[in-house]
C-alpha cells in the first residue's frame, strides 16, 4: 500500500511539473508579444529557465514513479 502511495505522489508531482513547463510556453508567447528589448529578455530568459526546470523535474519524477512501478511489480 505504501508503494502505490509513492507512485501516486510522483504522478502528481508528474503533473505539476508539466503544469510548470506549459506556464513557461505561455510565458514564452508573451515575450515574444512585448515590444521593449530589455523586458523581451527578462520574460525570455526566465520562461526558458521555467521550461527547464520543469522538464527536468518531470524527468525525474517520471523515471522514479516507473522505478517504483517496476520493483512493485
Amino acid at each position: 500500500m505504501k508503494g502505490m502511495l509513492y507512485i501516486v505522489i510522483y504522478c502528481a508531482l508528474f503533473l505539476l511539473s508539466l503544469g510548470a513547463v506549459t506556464f513557461g510556453l505561455v510565458m514564452l508567447k508573451i515575450a515574444y508579444d512585448l515590444h521593449h528589448p530589455m523586458e523581451f529578455f527578462a520574460v525570455f530568459f526566465a520562461a526558458s529557465l521555467l521550461i527547464l526546470i520543469g522538464v527536468a523535474l518531470a524527468l525525474g519524477f517520471g523515471i522514479r514513479a516507473v522505478q517504483r512501478f517496476n520493483k512493485k511489480s
